[in-house]
């Protein structure tokens, strides 16, 4: 068992921030017909167009992807097809769906087979591992890959691929970005200065302590830990668990191993003492008014936010975080400063997070990959940024490689890490570091999981899971914003698991593990 003591890595942001920070796909199928010179993909920068004498018949690639709505994305589609048509002859139709209702339109439109390229997919919002299970997504071969993603085979790390396999066979591309998770807290700059603390110094979650009580008797009126029943406390615990050692299947399924356990030993993570150490903390913060007195009821932080009395913020920490985050409290990067609590963590979870498959029902799932290939190509980003940022001069302005968005310009999606190659992004203030050579590094040297490439198979337990679910979601929000006492409270919550069923998935979990074991 891993000790509690937490290995914290901190990273002052001066007037240059600089975050070292930790913080998902196209195939063949026996439909597709093989366009005449597809092979012009595998040049070395995926970029060639058709040649005279192997000119690929025109195609329109339909991509679906979640996101907020974009009164331009047509024209964002019709300026991105003057690439695409150029380089590989295919035409772009972008097709936005709200977060929604995302999973249920896409489930509705793969049950009617209806014509798709381009489908995200995630281990969440849209299980990649069902869709695979049914049926919905073509297979992608190595050697078309090789044929038609080059750029691809070169951005995506070799180890992240077993996650993205089942049964030994790839049905999405990963979309790249930092796949690990580097659980830190993002704080405002100015009350890091002003009460002295010295990130340097701090060893353990506890040792903010002192730094936040003073935060709190200075002025009440301020947050200075945020987490709220919107996120159940739980977001920051799903990261943070890396920290104490523990590598979890999910937030409300019990099962849990740690991490520099070479056996893989199955065990409920609300018992380990790391949580209930954890759980405590919590609990002392709240009572001491570090946590909001309302958190477990709070469904919407962002009027605090709005507001500046958010001091910190816990969060995955990425070279673009406090580019995200810090408009939020209306700051700017350099204006935010980062603790990263431990080193970058890879599992299955984290690389599956973002990926995009290509239908079964693509006509075409070469030209989907040849797509993809263009969206990585490190030298000619062009299309990656247009795809997220829009129309340079309409929607965007761009200064070097810092693109600043204009307000109320119909296109403003920013979400790199849903579609290719986030380290081909513009940056998005002069504080963010290049994600060369940070990001690559970041995934070339994280803490890759033992179970990387498992996936479970709930079918056994889908009961008991459900249950458990249940239990989970009427204590969580307590427990982990600190709003109930763990020592009267987790053995009621720990004692109505078992009656859910918790020890049933524990075993299933152990069995599954121990099977997969046996075929790596």
């Amino acid at each position: 068992m891993l000790s509690k003591k937490i290995k914290s890595l901190s990273l002052i942001l001066s007037s240059a921030l600089i975050l070292s920070m930790g913080l998902s796909a196209c195939g063949s199928s026996d439909k597709s017909a093989e366009a005449p010179g597809t092979s012009q993909a595998a040049s070395g920068t995926g970029t060639a167009a058709a040649s005279p004498d192997t000119q690929l018949e025109p195609y329109e690639i339909n991509w679906f992807f979640p996101n907020g709505a974009q009164a331009d994305v047509n024209l964002v589609a019709e300026e991105m097809s003057k690439i695409t048509k150029e380089k590989i002859n295919a035409a772009l139709k972008l097709t936005i769906l709200d977060w929604g209702s995302y999973a249920q339109n896409m489930q509705i439109k793969m049950a009617a087979s209806e014509p798709m390229d381009l489908v995200w997919t995630d281990g969440g919002t849209l299980p990649y591992l069902p869709l695979v299970n049914k049926g919905a997504f073509t297979e992608i071969t190595d050697d078309m890959l090789k044929q038609y993603g080059p750029n691809i085979l070169k951005g995506v790390p070799e180890t992240a691929w077993p996650a993205a396999k089942v049964n030994g066979k790839l049905y999405a591309i990963i979309n790249t970005q930092v796949l690990g998770r580097t659980p830190g807290i993002l704080f405002q700059k100015k009350y890091v200065d002003q009460f002295g603390l010295d990130l340097n110094s701090v060893k353990k979650l506890e040792d903010l302590t002192a730094f936040y009580e003073k935060v709190h008797a200075a002025d009440p009126a301020l947050v200075p830990f945020e987490v709220a029943q919107s996120n159940s406390g739980g977001i920051f615990f799903n990261e943070y668990s890396s920290t104490l050692g523990i590598e979890l299947l999910g937030r409300q399924n019990p099962a849990a191993v740690y991490i520099s356990d070479d056996s893989t030993k199955v065990m409920n993570y609300f018992e380990a003492p790391e949580t209930k150490e954890y759980l405590k903390l919590m609990h002392e913060w709240y009572l001491k008014g570090i946590i909001k007195k309302e958190a477990p009821m709070l469904k919407d932080v962002t009027p605090d936010q709005k507001a500046g009395k958010t001091v910190s913020i816990p969060t995955v920490v990425n070279p673009d975080t406090a580019a995200n985050v810090s408009s939020k409290l209306g700051l700017k990067a350099e204006e935010m400063v980062a603790l990263t609590l431990s080193k970058t963590f890879m599992n299955t979870a984290s690389i599956i997070a973002t990926m995009t498959g290509i239908s079964k029902t693509s006509k075409n799932p070469e030209r989907c990959i040849m797509l993809y290939n263009l969206l990585y190509d490190e030298k000619d980003t062009k299309l990656f940024n247009m795809m997220n940022y829009g129309i340079e001069g309409k929607h965007y302005t761009l200064a070097g490689d810092v693109a600043t968005f204009t307000q109320n310009s119909g296109y403003m999606l920013a979400s790199g890490w849903e579609n290719g190659n986030m380290f081909n992004s513009y940056r998005q203030s002069e504080a963010q570091p290049e994600w060369y050579p940070v990001g690559p590094d970041m995934n070339k040297n994280a803490t890759v999981s033992k179970l990387l490439g498992f996936n479970l198979d709930p079918e056994p337990i889908k009961n008991e899971l459900a249950q458990v679910a249940s239990v989970v979601d009427e204590f969580y929000g307590g427990l982990f914003t600190g709003a109930v006492d763990p020592e009267t409270t987790l053995p009621k919550f720990l004692e109505k698991l078992k009656g859910a069923g918790s020890e049933k998935i524990i075993a299933e979990v152990q069995k599954q593990i121990d099977g997969w074991k046996t075929t790596r």
